[in-house]
Protein backbone atom coordinates (compact mmCIF):
# COMPACT_ATOMS: atom_id res chain seq x y z
CA UNK A 1 0.00 0.00 0.00
CA UNK A 2 2.85 2.50 0.78
CA UNK A 3 4.72 2.03 -2.23
CA UNK A 4 1.30 2.83 -4.20
CA UNK A 5 0.75 5.98 -2.22
CA UNK A 6 4.50 7.15 -2.60
CA UNK A 7 4.12 6.54 -6.02
CA UNK A 8 0.91 8.70 -6.56
CA UNK A 9 2.08 11.42 -4.17
CA UNK A 10 5.34 11.46 -6.22
CA UNK A 11 3.25 12.22 -9.94
CA UNK A 12 0.96 14.80 -8.15
CA UNK A 13 4.03 16.58 -7.50
CA UNK A 14 6.13 16.19 -10.25
CA UNK A 15 2.87 17.45 -12.26
CA UNK A 16 2.78 20.23 -10.26
CA UNK A 17 6.18 21.32 -10.11
CA UNK A 18 5.34 21.36 -14.33
CA UNK A 19 2.47 23.85 -14.02
CA UNK A 20 4.74 25.93 -11.46
CA UNK A 21 7.31 26.15 -14.87
CA UNK A 22 4.35 27.22 -16.73
CA UNK A 23 2.77 29.60 -14.33
CA UNK A 24 6.38 31.02 -13.11
CA UNK A 25 4.92 30.29 -9.32
CA UNK A 26 6.59 28.18 -6.90
CA UNK A 27 4.32 29.25 -4.22
CA UNK A 28 1.14 26.55 -5.72
CA UNK A 29 3.33 24.40 -3.87
CA UNK A 30 1.92 25.64 -0.64
CA UNK A 31 -1.52 25.20 -1.88
CA UNK A 32 -0.94 21.67 -2.73
CA UNK A 33 0.58 21.05 1.00
CA UNK A 34 -2.99 20.53 2.40
CA UNK A 35 -4.46 18.45 -0.51
CA UNK A 36 -1.42 16.30 -0.34
CA UNK A 37 -2.61 14.76 2.80
CA UNK A 38 -6.01 14.76 1.44
CA UNK A 39 -4.65 12.30 -1.92
CA UNK A 40 -3.14 10.54 0.70
CA UNK A 41 -5.98 9.86 2.90
CA UNK A 42 -8.44 9.06 0.12
CA UNK A 43 -5.95 6.44 -1.46
CA UNK A 44 -5.14 4.67 1.75
CA UNK A 45 -8.80 4.35 2.33
CA UNK A 46 -9.21 2.79 -1.09
CA UNK A 47 -6.40 0.85 -0.88
CA UNK A 48 -7.69 -0.64 2.59
CA UNK A 49 -10.36 -2.70 1.85
CA UNK A 50 -12.13 -1.96 4.64
CA UNK A 51 -14.64 0.77 5.65
CA UNK A 52 -14.67 0.43 10.04
CA UNK A 53 -16.11 3.69 11.73
CA UNK A 54 -12.84 4.91 13.11
CA UNK A 55 -11.37 5.17 9.23
CA UNK A 56 -14.38 7.39 8.25
CA UNK A 57 -14.49 9.70 11.15
CA UNK A 58 -10.57 9.98 10.53
CA UNK A 59 -10.64 10.65 7.27
CA UNK A 60 -13.69 12.93 7.18
CA UNK A 61 -11.85 15.05 9.55
CA UNK A 62 -8.24 14.82 7.63
CA UNK A 63 -10.46 15.97 4.99
CA UNK A 64 -11.65 19.42 6.78
CA UNK A 65 -8.44 19.89 7.86
CA UNK A 66 -6.71 19.54 4.10
CA UNK A 67 -9.82 21.77 2.08
CA UNK A 68 -9.89 24.27 5.27
CA UNK A 69 -5.83 24.99 4.84
CA UNK A 70 -5.93 24.98 1.34
CA UNK A 71 -8.61 26.97 0.79
CA UNK A 72 -7.10 29.55 3.14
CA UNK A 73 -3.94 29.72 1.36
CA UNK A 74 -5.61 30.13 -1.96
CA UNK A 75 -7.70 33.10 -0.40
CA UNK A 76 -4.16 34.92 0.58
CA UNK A 77 -2.73 34.42 -2.99
CA UNK A 78 -5.63 35.64 -4.78
CA UNK A 79 -5.22 38.88 -2.41
CA UNK A 80 -2.02 38.97 -2.77
CA UNK A 81 -1.23 37.86 -6.35
CA UNK A 82 1.69 36.68 -7.72
CA UNK A 83 4.52 34.26 -6.13
CA UNK A 84 4.97 34.79 -2.52
CA UNK A 85 8.16 36.67 -2.18
CA UNK A 86 9.68 33.99 -0.21
CA UNK A 87 9.96 31.55 -3.19
CA UNK A 88 10.55 34.57 -5.61
CA UNK A 89 13.19 35.20 -3.78
CA UNK A 90 14.50 31.85 -4.07
CA UNK A 91 14.06 32.16 -7.85
CA UNK A 92 16.49 35.33 -7.41
CA UNK A 93 18.90 33.71 -5.95
CA UNK A 94 19.47 30.40 -6.47
CA UNK A 95 21.53 28.80 -9.18
CA UNK A 96 19.90 26.04 -11.55
CA UNK A 97 16.94 27.38 -10.42
CA UNK A 98 14.64 24.49 -11.91
CA UNK A 99 16.47 21.75 -11.19
CA UNK A 100 17.16 22.95 -7.51
CA UNK A 101 13.75 23.78 -7.02
CA UNK A 102 12.06 20.73 -8.06
CA UNK A 103 14.37 18.65 -5.52
CA UNK A 104 14.36 21.34 -2.83
CA UNK A 105 10.66 21.83 -2.83
CA UNK A 106 8.61 19.55 -4.49
CA UNK A 107 10.30 16.26 -3.65
CA UNK A 108 11.33 17.43 -0.04
CA UNK A 109 7.51 19.21 0.14
CA UNK A 110 6.26 15.11 -1.03
CA UNK A 111 8.75 13.30 1.55
CA UNK A 112 7.51 15.77 3.94
CA UNK A 113 3.84 14.44 3.58
CA UNK A 114 4.58 11.20 3.82
CA UNK A 115 6.47 11.37 6.88
CA UNK A 116 3.72 13.70 8.76
CA UNK A 117 1.23 10.97 7.09
CA UNK A 118 2.32 8.38 9.25
CA UNK A 119 -1.07 8.38 11.40
CA UNK A 120 -3.10 8.60 8.06
CA UNK A 121 -0.98 5.08 6.99
CA UNK A 122 -1.66 3.37 10.33
CA UNK A 123 -5.04 3.74 10.34
CA UNK A 124 -6.07 2.58 6.95
CA UNK A 125 -3.42 -0.32 7.44
CA UNK A 126 -4.97 -1.82 10.83
CA UNK A 127 -7.94 0.32 11.88
CA UNK A 128 -8.58 1.29 15.43
CA UNK A 129 -11.89 0.30 17.10
CA UNK A 130 -14.30 3.91 17.62
CA UNK A 131 -13.48 3.43 21.45
CA UNK A 132 -12.37 5.74 24.10
CA UNK A 133 -8.86 6.67 22.45
CA UNK A 134 -10.39 6.98 18.96
CA UNK A 135 -12.73 9.75 20.05
CA UNK A 136 -10.56 11.06 22.83
CA UNK A 137 -7.78 11.70 19.73
CA UNK A 138 -10.43 13.00 17.50
CA UNK A 139 -11.71 15.53 19.89
CA UNK A 140 -8.43 17.12 19.87
CA UNK A 141 -8.03 16.69 16.52
CA UNK A 142 -10.85 19.02 15.98
CA UNK A 143 -10.13 21.25 18.75
CA UNK A 144 -6.68 21.72 16.96
CA UNK A 145 -8.90 22.65 13.74
CA UNK A 146 -11.16 24.67 15.79
CA UNK A 147 -8.05 26.62 17.63
CA UNK A 148 -6.40 27.33 14.13
CA UNK A 149 -9.44 28.28 11.77
CA UNK A 150 -9.95 30.56 14.70
CA UNK A 151 -7.23 32.24 14.61
CA UNK A 152 -6.88 32.74 11.10
CA UNK A 153 -9.85 34.18 10.76
CA UNK A 154 -9.20 36.84 13.39
CA UNK A 155 -5.63 37.61 11.74
CA UNK A 156 -7.99 38.17 8.52
CA UNK A 157 -9.82 40.68 9.76
CA UNK A 158 -7.24 42.22 11.21
CA UNK A 159 -5.21 42.15 8.07
CA UNK A 160 -8.22 44.01 6.37
CA UNK A 161 -8.20 47.14 8.62
CA UNK A 162 -4.59 47.24 10.75
CA UNK A 163 -2.70 50.56 9.99
CA UNK A 164 1.11 50.33 8.89
CA UNK A 165 3.49 49.05 11.41
CA UNK A 166 0.35 47.98 13.84
CA UNK A 167 0.70 44.13 15.39
CA UNK A 168 -2.23 41.50 15.92
CA UNK A 169 -2.25 41.15 19.62
CA UNK A 170 -5.89 40.61 20.30
CA UNK A 171 -8.34 37.27 20.28
CA UNK A 172 -6.14 33.98 20.25
CA UNK A 173 -2.87 35.95 19.62
CA UNK A 174 -2.87 37.85 22.69
CA UNK A 175 -2.16 34.56 24.49
CA UNK A 176 0.61 33.81 21.48
CA UNK A 177 1.91 35.00 18.45
CA UNK A 178 1.40 31.80 16.59
CA UNK A 179 -2.09 30.30 17.64
CA UNK A 180 -2.67 29.02 13.82
CA UNK A 181 0.49 27.12 14.55
CA UNK A 182 -0.66 25.61 18.07
CA UNK A 183 -3.57 24.58 16.58
CA UNK A 184 -1.66 22.73 13.81
CA UNK A 185 0.29 21.04 15.97
CA UNK A 186 -2.48 20.16 18.42
CA UNK A 187 -4.30 18.81 15.40
CA UNK A 188 -1.75 16.26 14.50
CA UNK A 189 -1.09 15.52 18.27
CA UNK A 190 -4.96 14.16 18.13
CA UNK A 191 -3.96 12.57 14.98
CA UNK A 192 -1.39 10.66 16.21
CA UNK A 193 -3.26 9.36 19.47
CA UNK A 194 -5.27 7.82 17.18
CA UNK A 195 -3.05 6.29 15.05
CA UNK A 196 -0.90 5.40 18.50
CA UNK A 197 -3.12 2.61 19.18
CA UNK A 198 -1.80 1.03 15.66
CA UNK A 199 2.05 2.01 16.25
CA UNK A 200 3.74 4.63 19.08
CA UNK A 201 5.48 5.24 15.77
CA UNK A 202 2.42 7.58 15.02
CA UNK A 203 4.02 10.21 17.11
CA UNK A 204 6.83 11.05 14.75
CA UNK A 205 4.19 12.49 12.82
CA UNK A 206 3.36 15.09 15.36
CA UNK A 207 7.14 15.63 16.48
CA UNK A 208 8.14 16.65 13.09
CA UNK A 209 5.26 18.83 12.68
CA UNK A 210 6.05 20.70 15.24
CA UNK A 211 9.23 21.05 15.10
CA UNK A 212 9.03 22.30 11.71
CA UNK A 213 6.52 24.83 12.91
CA UNK A 214 8.31 26.43 15.63
CA UNK A 215 12.16 26.09 14.30
CA UNK A 216 11.82 26.39 10.33
CA UNK A 217 8.77 26.98 8.50
CA UNK A 218 6.58 28.34 10.91
CA UNK A 219 7.54 30.82 13.54
CA UNK A 220 11.44 32.10 11.82
CA UNK A 221 9.97 32.90 8.49
CA UNK A 222 6.71 34.69 10.07
CA UNK A 223 8.85 36.81 12.24
CA UNK A 224 11.70 37.75 9.93
CA UNK A 225 9.56 40.82 8.80
CA UNK A 226 9.26 42.17 11.94
CA UNK A 227 12.73 42.42 12.89
CA UNK A 228 12.70 46.19 12.95
CA UNK A 229 9.24 46.46 14.94
CA UNK A 230 9.65 47.74 18.08
CA UNK A 231 6.06 46.98 19.10
CA UNK A 232 6.73 43.73 17.76
CA UNK A 233 9.63 43.18 19.70
CA UNK A 234 7.99 44.00 23.08
CA UNK A 235 5.01 41.65 22.54
CA UNK A 236 7.26 38.93 21.35
CA UNK A 237 8.92 39.20 24.56
CA UNK A 238 5.87 38.98 26.52
CA UNK A 239 4.16 36.45 24.38
CA UNK A 240 5.05 32.50 23.66
CA UNK A 241 5.64 31.93 20.35
CA UNK A 242 3.38 28.78 20.13
CA UNK A 243 1.78 27.36 23.37
CA UNK A 244 -0.65 29.80 24.50
CA UNK A 245 -0.03 31.18 28.18
CA UNK A 246 -3.85 32.02 29.23
CA UNK A 247 -3.16 33.16 32.57
CA UNK A 248 -0.46 35.88 30.97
Amino acid sequence: MVIEIILGLSLSYALLFLLSVVLKDNSIADVFWGLGFLQVAIHAFILSGTREPSQLLFTSLIAAWSLRLSSYIISKKWIKKGEDPRYAGWRAQWEHFYLRSFFQVYLLQAALVMIIAIPILLIHAAPPPAGVITVVGLCIALFGLIYETIGDLQLRAFITTKQKGQIMTQGLWKYSRHPNYFGESVFWLGASCVAAQVSPLAFISWIVITFLLRYVSGVPPAEERYADNSAFQAYKQQTPAMLPHFFK
